[in-house]
């Protein structure tokens, strides 16, 4: 029996992705298979695909894609905790952009709580990515300010909203008017955009001086070294991501220099490897979209077939929150 899947041809653009018919795979020990209802694209799979992340498995064929939802079609041998017909969502560094998916058991929850399946694709890798920041990351409460770039994307619409309902205040970076706009609405009490104002110089002046006691930063090599002056002494850079490009050659004397500040670069599959705070951090987030203390904000939905354009609408930061692939 056959599906679509996408195929990875080589590492580098968009372009070397195509839609492909390949067999539906059985799985293996410790593994099941999802045939998937909506699949998420995140900047994880541009990391993936680019080969700026080492590619994880050693399948024949490269399929591309971190999350996905629907209901599992098979099971492997061992794996005690779900069965055929099951409702999960997944995260996984590879292997979403197919009908069916084809991933390791651990790397998928049982949907609980009932939220729109674009929803969930729209916001679960990026949800938990918000959860693990604002809580274990750093453990953000209420009346510290926390700085975050990138706040018109998928992960800081939803920073902004749950670090508002903690109490924080939120200043949130964007690149253009439209941008900020979609910030303001995600809850930011405060939104730069750095393509009319310097940004550090605009969080000086909100905090009175005073920095921010966080910085969750997506964006890395354009915001460096702005972002680290907007700290407090031992203040926390939580680097999670680089869609402007990675930073090189970092000299650690910096953080010595700028207030005896830390640096972390955090990863979420490190915060979900325990089921029981999986299973929590997932409650969490799709119990406050059920409920609508978050709003999952939809840029656009896009067939399989346009996964080339859509991870160039990505990389190319022309979006206002997520894009889901459906099928």
């Amino acid at each position: 029996m056959k599906q679509r899947v996408v195929e990875l041809t080589d590492f580098g653009v968009a372009e070397n992705m195509r839609l492909i018919e390949a067999e539906i795979p059985s799985p293996g020990p410790g593994q099941i298979v999802v045939k998937n209802n909506a699949i998420g694209l995140n900047y994880l799979d541009t990391y993936f695909r680019s080969g700026l992340y080492p590619w994880p498995n050693q399948e024949k064929i490269k399929i591309p894609g971190s999350e996905g939802v629907g209901h599992v079609h098979a099971v492997g041998s061992d794996v005690a905790f779900l069965k055929e017909g099951d409702k999960v969502s997944y995260v996984t560094p590879v292997g979403a952009y197919a009908e069916y998916a084809l991933i390791n058991a651990t790397h998928a929850v049982q949907l609980k709580v009932d939220v729109n399946d674009h929803d969930v694709v729209a916001s679960t890798l990026k949800g938990l990515t918000t959860h693990y920041l604002l809580h274990l990351t750093f453990k953000l409460e209420s009346g510290m300010t926390a700085l975050v770039h990138a706040a018109a994307g998928g992960v800081g619409q939803l920073m902004g909203q749950w670090g508002s309902e903690i109490g924080a205040t939120m200043i949130g970076t964007v690149g253009g008017p439209e941008k900020a706009e979609a910030a303001k609405k995600a809850g930011y009490h405060h939104v730069i955009d750095y393509n009319d104002k310097d940004f550090v110089s605009e969080v000086m002046a909100i905090t009175n001086n005073q920095k921010c006691d966080v910085v969750y930063d997506s964006v890395a090599k354009s915001v460096f070294p702005g972002s680290m002056d907007c700290l407090k002494p031992r203040g926390l850079w939580a680097l999670f991501g680089q869609a402007s490009g990675p930073i090189v050659d970092f000299n650690l004397g910096l953080l010595s220099a700028k207030g005896s500040l830390f640096v972390t670069r955090p990863t979420l599959f490190s915060y979900i490897a325990n089921r029981a705070e999986y299973d929590d951090a997932s409650y969490q987030l799709y119990s406050r979209i059920a409920d609508s203390r978050l709003k999952v904000a939809i840029h656009d939905k896009m067939p399989l077939e346009k996964i080339v354009e859509a991870h160039n609408l990505l990389e190319g930061r022309k979006t206002k929150g997520a894009i889901v692939i459906t099928l």
